[in-house]
């Protein structure tokens, strides 16, 4: 007779091993449960020293029901760390049922700690034991600090950082270094600091790990704000304590003071004052002088010295950076240079002092202006000239207009406009060169004719003046509506069906598009197989000026697609836009669903991996759209003249295919799946010609069931 032994393995997802004991192990430390096997090892992470670390051993006993076995005792050797509670007495355990121990670490140091827990048990004659590895560590912090422009020392709880006399709103920079020289990782809570002067560069996040022999360097920043000594504290928690460390500096300061000299006098002003500067004609120039002296009580440094506005500059500087002794003082000139009448503002800028500057230019001044309607919209150089939205093809008119606001006559020599689409005209201009005097004013016209959608801008440029021209032509027509077309309703797996995409309308403009794929899974796993046939969940399309029909790459007329292994819905959206980048997709865009439905799974191949006298390892492929397998079937025909007293055997599949399809290998397959059948054939055999016991079966049939239906059967010969 032919006896048959069904061991099933699933490729790429399960493996089964057998241990030597007739227990199975499960070791849980907070919510992680791990499965283990006799003879792991067990780690126990403690937070810190002095703290402890628990996890609790489950124990299974295999044994078939109204068996037992008996926990005779349990050693615990090495370190004295270790404590194990549970297993202590001698007790039976009914085959099925589970004990549990548990196993503690309390840290008494940051070195690694290891001991064996070995566990005797007797079932039916036989003796025997299984045992584990445990291993324990700790963090353990050690602190140094490096003062700014010192040598790193190592300090302790209460110490003090000390920081060098540092000049007011300087920054002395020092840094504390945090190392783990335990053999576990350890969290560093927080770190704070507390001071007005003090400020943290560069500190971890609260909750950081920082693995054994690993360090963590935190800067120390002093800004003084004055010449007082400074003092604060700068803190580290840990799991099992806090560290705090002393902070002290103290600030320098030199005090500025400043004075203008002119022909009529000299007078003081201070920071953030004002500095008048004498009027000045156009084109000619005046100049001051400023005096600095430092009345403070420490070396002061001044490193930049410059001035802003039109037409002021600084000259007679002296070498930068400048360094003051209490008492000493140096001085340089403003000098004002207009280029045009009227009132100047500028900046003046003495090392970190900010002062402002006030002169007016002597001449004429010319004001600019546009006339829409009857609104006057002045407008400054570099300023924009705004028109109404215009239709394409028709025009848009203003006047612009030139004005003399000074005391002197101005000038006029040329007006024009520079843009790369002439879409802006003038009309009227004035005979130039035009002289005009002070009060008069002359206008001319400006013209915005659109010759296509969206938003148009030109210069407009009045001698050494610029404008810009902005016009914007008149939005687009509404999209027609359109339809998707080529596939409806439900698709089979791995079905490649096209789709096509069609206005109801023709459009006069060319239309850019994207028709984007997306998939809602009806068993919650995506299927990267899902995409379109050109690769990836996007497409793009053209729809051609006053035609329908879109057109994807390489000029076709429709877009592939592929279904897929995964149930559920598959969903098409189209974008579109003009060449301009104008958007006119509809605020509720119409898409097609398409569905690949739960169903029975479905064999792809049966074939034989490999085979000896009395095994075979059958290699099952299919797909499954519910990612479900309940059970595998197997049907067995024997060779000629043979006996086989198992003609059928049934797999229950439910929990390895369940693990194979929630494992993250198994996201790139969709429901795909590729399983392995090991048969091992025992037994004799009638022919005389047959030398394998395998040899006895003529052919195997497969199929796999799940919640849905049966597949269609499968076979394969052995012979």
């Amino acid at each position: 007779m032919i006896r048959l032994i069904s061991l099933f393995a699933l490729a790429a997802s399960t493996i089964w091993a057998q241990s030597t004991a007739p227990f199975s192990f499960r070791f849980q430390q907070g919510q992680n449960v791990t499965v283990i096997s006799d003879g792991a090892t067990l780690l126990l992470p403690a937070d810190a020293v002095g703290q402890a670390v628990s996890g609790t051993l489950q124990i299974t006993y295999r044994g078939a029901v109204g068996t037992q076995v008996t926990i005779n005792s349990s050693d615990l050797t090495g370190s004295l760390d270790f404590a194990s509670t549970g297993l202590t007495e001698s007790f039976n355990i009914i085959g099925g049922n589970t004990v549990t121990a548990g196993i503690r670490y309390n840290a008494s140091t940051g070195t690694r700690q290891t001991a064996r827990i070995q566990v005797s048990y007797t079932e039916g004659r036989t003796t025997n034991s299984f045992s584990f590895t445990l291993v324990g560590t700790a963090p353990d912090f050690a602190f140094s600090a490096t003062p700014a422009g010192g040598n790193t020392q190592p300090i302790t709880n209460g110490q003090t950082i000390a920081f060098p006399e540092t000049a007011i709103d300087a920054t002395a920079l020092a840094s504390l270094l945090i190392t783990n020289r335990g053999s576990g990782p350890g969290p560093i809570s927080a770190i704070s600091i507390t001071g007005a002067s003090f400020q943290l560069v560069g500190a971890p996040l609260a909750g950081t790990i920082v693995e054994p022999g690993r360090e963590v360097r935190v800067g120390i920043a002093f800004t003084p704000k004055q010449a007082d000594a400074a003092r604060g504290t700068v803190a580290v928690e840990l799991p099992d304590r806090r560290v705090a460390f002393n902070l002290e500096g103290s600030g320098t300061t030199a005090q500025f003071f400043y004075e203008l000299i002119q022909e009529t006098g000299t007078s003081a002003f201070g920071p953030e004052g004002t500095v008048t500067l004498p009027d000045t004609n156009v084109n000619e120039r005046s100049t001051v002088t400023i005096r600095v002296r430092n009345g403070g009580n420490a070396d002061g440094r001044i490193t930049a010295i410059g001035a802003s506005g039109t037409g002021i500059t600084v000259g007679d500087l002296p070498p930068l950076p400048v360094v003051l002794a209490p008492g000493n003082r140096f001085t340089f000139t403003v000098t004002f240079a207009p280029t045009q009448a009227g009132r100047v503002a500028g900046r003046l800028r003495i090392g970190n002092d900010q002062f402002d500057l006030a002169g007016s230019g002597l001449g004429s001044v010319l004001s600019y202006a546009y006339i829409a309607g009857s609104v006057n919209t002045t407008v400054q150089n570099a300023g924009s000239v705004n028109f109404v939205s215009t239709p394409v093809g028709a025009n848009s008119a203003l006047q612009f207009q030139i004005s003399n606001t000074g005391t002197a006559p101005g000038s006029v020599t040329s007006i024009s406009i520079t843009t790369a689409n002439p879409v802006f005209e003038l009309a009227g201009l004035p005979n130039l060169p035009l002289t005009l005097a002070p009060g008069a004013s002359t206008t001319f016209g400006v013209r915005f004719v659109p010759t296509a959608l969206g938003p148009a801008t030109a210069t407009l440029r009045v001698d050494s003046q610029t404008f810009t021209l902005n016009g914007v032509g008149t939005n687009p027509a509404p999209l027609p509506s359109y339809s998707l077309a080529g596939a409806s309703g439900t698709l089979e797996p791995l079905a490649q069906p096209a789709i096509t995409l069609t206005l109801a309308e023709a459009y006069p403009l060319t239309l850019n598009g994207t028709l984007t794929l997306s998939f809602n899974s009806d068993v919650f796993a995506n299927d990267p197989s899902v995409q379109f046939a050109a690769g990836g969940r996007t497409l793009n399309f053209t729809i051609p000026a006053n035609t329908r029909q879109a057109v994807f790459p390489n000029n076709a007329t429709s877009a592939r697609l592929q279904a897929g292994t995964v149930a559920g819905t598959l969903t098409l959206s189209p974008t579109f836009a003009t060449e301009g980048g104008i958007n006119l997709t509809p605020t509720r865009p119409t898409t097609l669903n398409l569905a690949v439905a739960p169903a029975a799974p479905t064999l792809l191949s049966v074939a034989v991996a490999s085979k000896t006298t009395t095994t075979v390892n059958l290699l099952v492929t299919g797909y499954s759209t519910s990612r479900a397998i309940t059970q595998m079937d197997l049907t067995f025909t024997a060779a000629s003249g043979e006996n086989l007293t198992t003609q059928r055997i049934t797999i229950p599949a439910e929990a390895p295919f369940l693990a194979w399809y929630q494992s993250t290998a198994s996201q790139a397959f969709g429901s795909l799946f590729s399983a392995t059948v090991p048969l091992t054939v025992s037994g004799e055999v009638n022919s005389t010609t047959l030398t394998s016991l395998v040899d006895a079966i003529q052919s195997v049939s497969v199929t796999i069931a799940n919640r849905n239906g049966t597949s269609a059967a499968r076979s394969v010969n052995l012979k």
